[in-house]
């Protein structure tokens, strides 16, 4: 007959938590069967060493012999993980009693692998099982039951490693942030929505457009570029350049318009000339 029932099993993010349930007829305190209670003690002695913050007791040795048979499940789950050495510095556990079931508990245990800690409780409840059913050959064989539950989790293939893309932060949900803590990572800003240029309607009106009844201006062809003296002129329209005059020349110029009489302008006057203005 089996002792302990493993009901269920929640795995959350640091713990584990068990429903156990005692068969009918089984002890439910470990003072109900002290044998079996010193078989378990005789395969795992150092449990007694075991801090037990729920009693009245500091230490396990002082409650082992009469408390819940779920609380020694506990104890025992706890020595057998911390003998593989893979399970973390500290272990713990707490137990719970089911309300309105007197044979039913909740089992929590600290969780650094969930397929480690599981298998370690139905070890547990496979070493009470034997304990308090009589005992009997074979023995249960500690080393060899810690030696499978490492074997077991280095057979489990290695997690994948969690890609992370561009800019993207993980945080552990369950680690406490200070909220006087900021975090490094400052999300990259939207971009701002670009408007599409809408063209404005432009009102109706009645006034012709500027410039529409006036006549286009000619336009002006572009004058022809002037050629030089050299290029453009042939040979027989090429006028000599005047001889400059001597200064004998320019004397004479200056006595022959001298002499030449100045021609005043005809001045006529109106014939209705006004009076002036008396100065009074």
């Amino acid at each position: 007959m089996a002792l302990i029932d493993i009901q269920r099993v929640e795995v959350g993010p640091r713990t584990l938590t068990a429903r156990v349930r005692l068969a009918e007829g089984a002890p439910l305190m470990t003072s109900d069967d002290i044998e079996g209670t010193a078989r378990v003690y005789y395969l795992l002695p150092h449990i007694v060493e075991h801090v037990c913050l729920g009693d009245s007791a500091e230490k396990f040795r002082d409650v082992m012999g009469d408390t819940e048979v779920a609380h020694l499940l506990e104890h025992v789950t706890v020595e057998l993980l911390a003998l593989t050495n893979i399970a973390g510095d500290v272990s713990t556990g707490r137990t719970f009693a089911v309300e309105g079931d007197d044979r039913a508990w909740d089992i929590e245990l600290a969780c650094p692998d969930d397929v480690l800690v599981s298998a370690a409780l139905a070890s547990g409840a496979w070493l009470l099982d034997w304990a308090y059913n009589g005992g009997g050959d074979p023995e249960p064989d500690i080393g060899a039951t810690i030696a499978g539950l490492v074997d077991l989790i280095d057979a489990l293939p290695a997690p994948e490693p969690q890609q992370v893309g561009e800019g993207e932060v993980i945080v552990d949900e369950f680690t406490p942030v200070q909220e006087d803590e900021a975090l490094e990572f400052e999300p990259a800003a939207e971009p701002e929505p670009v408007e599409e240029a809408v063209p404005s309607e432009e009102p109706e009106s009645d006034a012709e457009p500027m410039g529409a009844d006036e006549p286009e201006a000619p336009v002006e062809p572009a004058p022809e570029p002037e050629a030089t003296d050299a290029e453009a002129m042939p040979e027989e329209d090429v006028v000599p350049a005047e001889e400059e005059p001597t200064p004998e020349a320019e004397v004479e110029a200056d006595e022959q318009a001298a002499e030449e009489p100045v021609e005043e302008p005809d001045i006529e006057e109106p014939e209705d000339y006004p009076a002036p203005h008396a100065i009074r």
